[in-house]
């Protein structure tokens, strides 16, 4: 089974939060490689920086998990997949079927991208702590 893990999710493997043992038992026992987009390289990036200024990385600087990040992706760890058209237009698919719902999922935009990235490579599951996200992979039968 391939799980979608969005930003919100791989967050807590490199930075402690009080949730995070949850997700690294999650990955650990995966037999799949955590799926994400590409995009997940700025968002981790910048949700890693402002934990930093917060004072909530520990020791270590944003760089440095970002570093961590960057090598689990490099020995296949996590899996980054590729952002184009097609992500782009099924996007707007996902966007015309959420606000269309009842009761509408208000899906962000960065989402839409997540939730296009996910069905498109086939993911059966989004691994998410954002409610929004939670709601649209509910819609798609993603949960």
């Amino acid at each position: 089974m391939a799980t979608y893990w969005d930003t919100s999710c791989l967050l807590k493997l490199y930075c402690r939060e009080s949730d995070s043992e949850r997700y690294v038992r999650e990955v650990t026992v995966a037999r799949v490689p955590p799926r994400t987009s590409v995009l997940v390289r700025v968002e981790l990036y910048f949700a890693l920086q402002q934990k930093a200024a917060r004072g909530e990385t520990g020791e270590r600087g944003a760089d440095e998990l970002f570093s961590d990040f960057q090598g689990d992706t490099e020995r296949g760890r996590i899996q980054l997949l590729p952002f184009g058209d097609d992500v782009l237009i099924e996007a707007r698919n996902i966007a015309r079927r959420c606000y269309a719902a009842a009761p509408q999922v208000l899906l962000r935009s960065l989402d839409g991208i997540h939730l296009a990235t996910a069905i498109l490579a086939g993911c059966d599951r989004i691994l998410s702590t954002d409610t929004r996200m939670n709601a649209a992979a509910v819609l798609f039968s993603l949960q």
